[in-house]
């Protein structure tokens, strides 16, 4: 990784504009409000934007009111891009002579080529573990009161409450640090799990009745099209994090949502894959033209929804491992 080189640009540098992908989720949005506060904390000035706007289930994060959503006016010493691996969510920016080089703050292990420097960790459950590990090694300062919430909650929601396998020793150790400068650990969780909207829990009840279980139990798919939002009076904020009840299933290696946004419907389908353990569903989603983490992915696939529907049960089925057949 290039920590030496974000770090000359930080010492150098008095202003930086700092955004996410589009259609942020906890991750890319707490990564870059924490980020923006470790900024502050030096000295510097941070403008943190979100193309389109903050998504309201994630508008509990400190700092989320402050966060632009359209490209900021004034020129910039660096952008930083927080936890996006895929060129197509990349947000509208400032053009070249405004914007500075572009640093790329992620962990995802697939990646387009994209951006000037590359601060990537792999290893790490959430990008907002690299930004901690930027905030150590920048000029001293102590790790500041704003930036703690908006990562606790992109480390929480990246590991499922810490139950994904991608959770290691270090993850919890850094979450302690977040946790001792006063974040309440009750409140990130019930806002990133809990509280749903009654359309919320309506929607659920409609997906659920289109789960089926496909190449001989081994993958839950459910859809979502515009009748059934339109039935739940749900917006397509809603359908986040639904994909996880196939994966509850026992038997299931992976779960598959495919959803038709209303902008696109018959032309455009989304889907997100989540993995139980030992499943890498990131290999199904780069073969499809999408990205992500061997536990959570997706893409974004052309054509009507029974087309895609298709193509991810073929990718599916040449990824997975065969059934077991009684002997």
């Amino acid at each position: 990784m290039s920590f030496e080189r974000v770090v000359d640009l930080v010492r150098s540098g008095r202003r930086f504009l700092v955004t996410c992908h589009v259609r942020p989720d906890s991750d890319a949005l707490g990564s870059a409000l924490g980020l923006a506060a470790i900024l502050r904390a030096r000295g510097k000035e941070a403008v943190v934007y979100s193309d389109g706007g903050v998504p309201e289930a994630i508008g509990f994060l400190e700092g989320a009111d402050g966060v632009a959503g359209a490209v900021p006016e004034g020129t910039f010493d660096a952008t930083f891009i927080t936890d996006t691996a895929a060129a197509e969510l990349v947000p509208a920016l400032p053009p070249p002579e405004r914007r500075g080089p572009i640093v790329m703050v992620d962990h995802h292990a697939a990646h387009d080529a994209f951006g000037d420097i590359m601060l990537r960790e792999i290893e790490a459950a959430a990008t907002a573990e690299v930004v901690l590990r930027l905030h150590d090694v920048l000029p001293a300062a102590p790790l500041p009161r704003e930036a703690a919430q908006p990562l606790y909650a992109a480390i929480v929601a990246d590991t499922g409450g810490f139950r994904y396998s991608q959770t290691r020793p270090d993850t919890l150790r850094l979450a302690a640090r977040l946790l001792e400068l006063g974040v309440d650990p009750w409140e990130v969780a019930s806002r990133l799990f809990e509280r749903w909207a009654p359309a919320r829990m309506a929607l659920l009840g409609e997906v659920l009745r289109t789960m089926q279980l496909e190449l001989d139990g081994r993958v839950a798919l459910v859809t979502v099209d515009r009748a059934m939002l339109d039935r739940a009076g749900a917006s397509e904020e809603m359908i986040e994090g639904m994909v996880n009840y196939g994966r509850m299933l026992d038997g299931v290696l992976a779960a598959a949502l495919l959803w038709e946004p209303r902008s696109k419907e018959g032309r455009e389908v989304k889907l997100s894959l989540r993995a139980a353990t030992g499943t890498d569903v990131a290999r199904v989603a780069v073969a499809l033209g999408g990205g992500g983490h061997r536990s959570a992915a997706g893409a974004t696939l052309r054509g009507p929804l029974d087309e895609a529907r298709a193509r991810v049960l073929e990718a599916l089925a040449a990824a997975l491992p065969p059934p077991i057949t009684a002997s």
